[in-house]
């Protein structure tokens, strides 16, 4: 994927994941300089991002980013879960 400037860049938008306003710019290089797996869903609204996706990513970017299932809720929170337990349980009392 290219890492230029765009116009798109500076546009906010809400994330479901974090739970708060990010830019296009954050979620276009999320996941290891792809875009996240729910921006087409996200910015959708904005302007035509699929269309963007589609013409800046190869197709192996293009699967790499959205063909690919996400971890399930249930499977986050487990994740998150194991995490806290085990911060808790390095933690000095």
């Amino acid at each position: 994927m290219l890492d230029v400037k765009t116009p798109f860049d500076d546009l906010e938008s809400r994330c479901p994941r974090l739970g708060g306003e990010v830019t296009f710019d954050y979620c276009r290089k999320l996941a290891g300089g792809l875009p996240c797996g729910r921006s087409l869903i996200c910015w959708e609204l904005l302007f035509p991002v699929q269309l963007y996706m589609a013409r800046i990513l190869t197709e192996e970017e293009w699967r790499e980013a959205f063909d690919q299932p996400g971890p399930g809720r249930l499977e986050r929170i487990l994740e998150a879960a194991a995490r806290a337990e085990t911060e808790a349980s390095s933690s000095p009392a």
